[in-house]
């Protein structure tokens, strides 16, 4: 037989036919038969219908070898940028191709059942939208999705917990900026409380009532001023977080739309716009949530 024939069935059996098969070919048709598929049915298997359109034909493999020498295309999920779908991962963002590990994962909804097309106000789709905000983006498009038909309040607990550290990790800077000043603005005011508690021996007390009872019992090291600015500082530090929390994804659904709405005006290289002015920053999480967490101290340490 021979290697050519590789990708051939029996005729009869419907069998791969590989080199070392006794293999014999109808003379009228050409049809591969294994010889003991031929003997048991004394004829070709196409014998009825020779000289007929119906006729065996062999395939011809050179048209599938070229189909399949051709390139495909996929597009990323995450970037949307276009590559050969046999490459792992997309040449832009670094995303993993789903469909070259069998397909399964391509099936992830990277817009949380938000149609692709959906204007989310300013037309910006979906689309562009989730490649721009890049990470989570099946939290953040249904949000603000939602918000275009008039909902405002939401809540995000990383914006909650970590209000400047969010808003930087996220680009918006000035709305990182200007949280920071007043988050730390806020915890120095607890920094007089804290220097007037360390004058009392707190080695024993184990409850706040106890605590109470100290600064009732020797009121000379707290101050009524110290308290009051303490439980504002407090009270407004809460305030900004919950605040941050409920407007959060409106304030980053606006930026958003405002960015990528400037971006497609002005950009002569959008992909590249995108990836810069949009996504996270890792390093200033890092230093927004540091800085927010001593350097109230460390200003204090100085000052007294």
């Amino acid at each position: 037989m021979n290697e050519n024939d590789i990708k051939l069935t029996c005729s009869v059996c419907h069998a791969y036919l590989f080199p070392e098969d006794d293999v014999v070919y109808c003379p009228v048709c050409g049809a591969p038969h294994h010889r003991d598929c031929y003997k048991s049915i004394g004829h070709c298997a196409f014998e009825e219908a020779h000289g007929t359109a119906n006729q065996y034909k062999k395939p011809d493999f050179s048209k599938t070898e070229q189909v399949k020498n051709v390139s495909e295309e996929t597009v990323c999920e995450i970037c949307g940028a276009k590559y050969p779908s046999e490459n792992a991962k997309c040449p832009e963002c670094g995303a993993p191709n789903f469909k070259s590990v069998g397909g399964g994962f391509a099936q992830l909804d990277f817009l949380g059942g938000v149609p692709e097309d959906t204007d989310l106000g300013g037309g910006v789709t979906a689309a562009e939208a989730r490649r721009f905000v890049f990470t989570n983006t099946r939290r953040y498009i249904p949000k603000f999705a939602g918000m275009k038909s008039g909902r405002k309040a939401s809540w995000n607990w990383f914006a909650f917990l970590f209000p400047p550290a969010w808003f930087l990790s996220r680009k918006m800077y000035a709305a990182g900026i200007v949280t920071g000043i007043l988050s730390i603005c806020f915890t120095m005011f607890l920094l007089p409380f804290g220097q007037a508690l360390s004058q009392y021996d707190t080695t024993s007390i184990t409850s706040f009532s106890q605590l109470a009872q100290s600064i009732i019992s020797d009121p000379s090291s707290m101050k009524p001023a110290v308290i009051l600015l303490a439980y504002a500082g407090m009270s407004l530090r809460i305030l900004l977080h919950v605040l941050c929390a409920v407007f959060g994804d409106k304030i980053y659904r606006d930026y958003t739309i405002n960015t990528i709405s400037e971006i497609k005006k002005n950009s002569d290289d959008i992909d590249y716009d995108y990836h810069r002015k949009g996504g996270t920053n890792f390093l200033l999480l890092i230093i927004g949530f540091f800085a927010v967490q001593y350097f109230p101290t460390i200003v204090f340490s100085l000052l007294v």
